[in-house]
């Protein structure tokens, strides 16, 4: 069961799959790397100075060859290692190429240091055994407290120390050996026992830390929440009180009408004038179809932004609703003395959409361009296929425009653009949010195109799967 634990343990650091468990084992490498570079540049000297003390005892090939392998495998290490830092992109598999590499050369470098019982060991001359023991020990006491924080590196590197520091020893016959031998392992049990502590100390404290971090993130992605929250319902108010002080306007001025009109005919003000009295009663019926207008305006904002929009969907001609649109909106476009166009792409199809709400958004779009455009001004209907097919409509005008910071709030709820018209002509904002609202109903979005002085382009997108192949071929309009 250990040693079943012991290999779930080692196969989870080296190969982590949760995120927590791959920031715990980049965290680790870190410290790691910082804890024993410093050993890595100062084994090579390390080495020459353990072979000249040795020079009387040891062959000097044997004391040339084993400080020159050291050197030049932490020098390769080294490189490798670093250039592999400068590239890493901190990715899932950059970690488990990372842990791998540093599991393969710490083992292969601590090998090197402990080679040096098998090269400079000499029989028979205690101090020479008595310096090597002594120097693995104090090298495998650093590596506990550097190597510790990374378990596989502790489970490579561990058994070599081992080996190294009892094999030669309790096998070269000496009683005294023998003995170093056995204390060897009891230091070595001693140190390892210490390894595991310190291992699960640091964990902890990482552990510890990462969930701190992650904590504070998740305190911060709360707190950027609640001011975009707060910041909205802001808006929302603001644009609100803005709204019912436009409506005021435009509420009481026809109510006044209706009443006004409906006292005098109820009164016969003009005595039996039925003329006069018809005339009244045309304004009354103006204004009450005004009011109707802009009560249907709110509650249909109201269904869009609850989302009890229900659309009666059925194939649809487009071509035919901007007709039908431009020739409804003529008269009041004369009457503001804008000309009115229309441009149809050939072959445009047909769309499983619902016409009651795309007529509201042509007739919207329309509304809105004959609003903001100035005498003499162009308004144009189109309709076309995008670059990527998908069927696409909507109304450009040569009008005053809008400027870019106000593209955002043009399309929320009550919202407006500060142009000077909106002072002239006190505009109720829900033009675009419903048309917006509209064609997301639809899978759709919407895209404004404007500039101050330059005129405004307003186009709707549906999704390509609501195109319907039309069965007559449709001659380009214009």
């Amino acid at each position: 069961m250990m040693l079943r634990g012991m290999r779930s343990d080692f196969m989870r650091a080296m190969v982590p799959q949760t995120e927590a468990d791959l920031r715990l084992v980049e965290a680790q490498l870190d410290i790691s790397r910082k804890q024993t570079a410093p050993t890595s540049y100062s084994l090579p000297f390390t080495a020459i100075v353990v072979a000249a003390a040795n020079f009387y005892w040891v062959p000097t090939i044997r004391l040339l060859l084993w400080p020159l392998a050291v050197t030049l495998l932490s020098a390769i290490a080294e490189i490798i290692y670093l250039q592999f830092l400068k590239n890493d992109d901190h990715s899932a598999k950059s970690v488990r190429y990372r842990a791998k590499m540093a599991v393969t050369m710490a083992a292969i470098l601590v090998a090197a240091w402990c080679a040096m019982v098998a090269v400079i060991w000499v029989p028979g001359v205690p101090g020479n055994h008595l310096l090597i023991l002594f120097l693995l020990c104090a090298s495998l006491s650093g590596w506990v407290t550097g190597g510790a924080v990374y378990l596989p590196m502790l489970y490579v590197t561990l058994p070599i120390y081992l080996v190294a520091m009892t094999a030669v020893p309790m096998l070269a016959g000496d009683t005294i050996d023998a003995i170093l031998g056995w204390l060897c392992i009891g230091f070595w049990v001693m140190m390892a026992a210490q390894a595991s502590i310190n291992y699960e100390t640091s964990t902890r404290k990482l552990r510890l830390e990462d969930e701190r971090v992650l904590l504070i993130e998740d305190l911060q992605r709360a707190k950027e929440t609640s001011d975009r929250a707060r910041e909205r319902a802001e808006a929302a108010s603001r644009a609100k009180s803005t709204f019912l002080a436009n409506m005021s306007h435009e509420l009481r001025t026809p109510l006044n009408a209706i009443l006004g009109f409906s006292e005098i005919i109820k009164t016969r003000a003009f005595g039996e004038s039925i003329d006069q009295y018809a005339e009244y009663g045309s304004y009354i019926h103006g204004s009450g179809q005004h009011l109707l207008t802009l009560i249907n305006d709110i509650l249909d904002l109201a269904k869009i932004e609850a989302g009890r929009m229900t659309l009666r969907e059925d194939d649809v001609d487009i071509v035919r609703l901007i007709e039908d649109c431009v020739e409804m909106m003529n008269v009041r476009a004369q009457q503001a003395g804008v000309k009115l166009a229309i441009t149809v792409e050939s072959g445009f199809p047909l769309v499983y959409a619902d016409e009651r709400a795309l007529r509201q958004i042509i007739v919207n779009l329309l509304s809105n361009s004959i609003k903001f455009t100035p005498l003499g001004g162009v308004i144009t209907s189109f309709a076309k296929r995008s670059v990527d097919g998908r069927p696409s409509f909507g109304v450009s005008d040569t009008g005053i425009g809008i400027a870019p910071e106000d593209y955002r709030r043009v399309f929320e709820s009550f919202g407006q653009g500060r142009h000077d018209a909106v002072q002239a002509d006190k505009s109720t904002g829900l033009g675009l949010p419903i048309v917006k609202g509209l064609a997301e109903a639809h899978g759709g979005t919407v895209l404004l195109d404007s500039e101050p002085g330059r005129g405004t382009t307003v186009t709707v997108l549906l999704p390509t799967t609501r195109v319907r192949v039309r069965s007559e071929p449709l001659k380009a309009a214009s």
